[in-house]
């Protein structure tokens, strides 16, 4: 008697009324007929002829239906290859660069010319020049972004120094944060690289108007000139955990 289904290939566990059962139909076949049962696994049909052996016909198959179509295998998708190491013998990884700590500085300038000779400048050095239309939108840039620079004209506001917003915030600006900017004042008062007078404006460096074509070489040596006073200071304040 049949053991295992043909189709799933799990055994077949039957009580001792279905084997009688089955034997009695098998017994009552005309020649050449087969009986026909469903597995109690996996449903599909099976076919047993009088002896009880499986019927040559394919498992699943209806008298008079087409045999099934066979099932394609499922392959599970191949693995991806592992990465090309070639470039570890050369000791160079140049494939992608990454920037980080990108100086920046913001020009709050209207003069288009100077404006201009003050970003040529900066990238230069190396810094990402950052601009503003207004009071409104420096300060609520300088929410947002660490400019390592400003750059700020005495006539970027309409009025005078004394009532900028601006200027008055970076006099005001906690000196955690305002030691590390190197705030430039430009205007037609000011006598360019007077450090006394850039004191007393609470600023780092002063250009005046007439002389901003040279603004490149004035912002280098100014920019020396403050590494010089205050790198030494601000390297200590980093050793003690001061920011």
């Amino acid at each position: 008697m049949l053991a295992q289904c043909p189709n799933c290939q799990q055994p077949l566990t039957l009580n001792e009324a279905q084997l009688e059962k089955i034997k009695a139909a098998l017994a009552s076949l005309s020649m050449g007929k087969t009986l026909r049962m469903g597995c109690p696994k996996c449903g599909q049909p099976i076919a047993l002829n009088a002896d009880g052996t499986v019927a040559a016909q394919t498992a699943g198959m209806v008298a008079g239906a087409s045999p099934p179509k066979p099932q394609p295998v499922r392959r599970p998708p191949a693995a991806p290859v592992p990465p090309d190491l070639g470039w570890l013998s050369s000791g160079v990884y140049s494939e992608k660069e990454v920037v980080e700590n990108v100086p920046h500085a913001l020009i709050l300038i209207n003069d288009e010319a100077i404006a201009a000779r003050v970003a040529t400048a900066f990238t230069e050095m190396g810094y990402q020049p950052a601009y503003a239309q207004s009071a409104a939108e420096a300060l609520d840039k300088m929410q947002f972004v660490n400019f390592e620079a400003v750059a700020l004209h005495s006539g970027f506001e309409g009025g005078e120094l004394k009532d900028s917003a601006v200027h008055q915030h970076l006099r005001e600006m906690a000196m955690t944060r305002r030691r590390y900017i190197f705030y430039i004042l430009l205007g037609p008062e000011f006598h360019t690289l007077y450090d006394l007078e850039a004191l007393a404006h609470s600023a780092n460096l002063l250009v005046n108007d007439s002389d901003a074509r040279h603004f490149s070489i004035i912002l280098k040596r100014g920019l020396n000139d403050y590494q010089d006073l205050f790198g030494p200071y601000l390297e200590a304040l980093g050793n003690y955990g001061v920011k």
